[in-house]
């Protein structure tokens, strides 16, 4: 919701940083918010929280939606607002993909990068254009490395990373885990204490490492390395999170889709931040990868294995 109103304008400011403060009060709740579900007054002495958000809070975990929201949706291109962290391409300019193109997806915005569509309109120069093809990784394919490269040039950012103070875990995931042949760009997941994370975000897109902040967001930071010109995407969990985050970041895309197909089977879902019973919203596994797996009744799959062949159903335990 907060992007939402982030997307909508500066008339919408106060509310985007309203609910921005909520989500950031219920991330770093210790107990689940459920526990609060029928006590509105204690939902409302939660930092940040009044008492139009604690009524919307009260009525998720009763319906599973917020009527409001749902609302929002229809008046912004919702699948775009996950760019809005790209360096350069806020609020104002989606909001200008959108009325003058009419823009409304991910998969919009690259098909019209393609036909040329963005040099068309005012403050798109071809050097900005370029900035946004590099964030979206439309070049990935053609700058692939072989393996043993992208590794030493990964294992040198990641030992960069692990010395930034707060760091607790870093791991590198992608195709360079799985052991694929070349290497389009690099994955690490990190985990630390949430009130660092700005912290450790500004210190890693100002590595010597770095040559262009592609994305710094709360959570994300993508930069081109100085080394073959490599894209490099950083991402910031919780530790509950990490092996969800993991999991989800080192794929295969088939691996991960074949796992989240077995989920809606028994009423679950999986995403990076875990594993997830859909009527209960209760958190079941996510805090490493064989918790993942343990609960899905599979025996650890090793990343280089993950193909989204048949190696889940070899792997499923009587």
């Amino acid at each position: 919701m907060a992007d939402c109103y982030r997307y909508l304008g500066p008339d919408e400011r106060f509310r985007a940083n309203a609910y921005a403060g909520a989500a950031q009060t219920l991330r770093n709740m210790q107990e689940p918010v459920e526990t609060l579900a029928n006590d509105i007054q204690q939902l409302e002495d939660l930092k940040t929280i009044g008492k139009s958000i604690a009524e919307k809070i009260i009525e998720f975990l009763a319906t599973g939606q917020i009527q409001t929201f749902e609302e929002l949706k229809k008046k912004v291109p919702f699948p775009l607002l996950e760019l809005m962290d790209i360096e350069g391409f806020g609020p104002a300019t989606l909001r200008l993909l959108h009325d003058e193109l009419g823009i409304k997806t991910k998969e919009e915005l690259v098909a019209a990068i393609e036909k040329g569509k963005l040099e068309k309109v005012q403050g798109f120069a071809s050097r900005k254009v370029e900035k946004l093809k590099q964030a979206l990784k439309l070049d990935s394919a053609k700058k692939r490395l072989p393996l043993k490269e992208a590794e030493r040039i990964a294992e040198n950012l990641l030992k960069a990373i692990k010395n930034i103070d707060g760091v607790k875990q870093a791991t590198i995931a992608g195709s360079i885990r799985r052991k694929k042949e070349t290497i389009g760009d690099i994955d690490i997941v990190i985990t630390a204490d949430e009130r660092k994370w700005t912290k450790i975000i500004n210190t890693i897109i100002r590595l010597k490492q770095a040559e262009k902040v592609l994305v710094a967001g709360k959570t994300k930071a993508s930069i081109i390395l100085k080394t073959k010109q490599v894209q490099a995407d950083i991402r910031l969990v919780h530790e509950d999170e990490y092996g969800a985050a993991l999991f989800y970041f080192t794929g295969s895309k088939e691996h991960n889709i074949q796992l989240r197909s077995l989920a809606k089977q028994r009423g679950w879902k999986v995403n990076e931040y875990g594993v997830f019973n859909n009527k209960s919203g209760k958190k079941l596994a996510g805090k490493t990868e064989g918790e993942i797996y343990e609960l899905f009744g599979i025996r650890f799959i090793p990343p280089e294995e993950r193909i989204g062949g048949n190696e889940i159903n070899k792997a499923m335990n009587n």
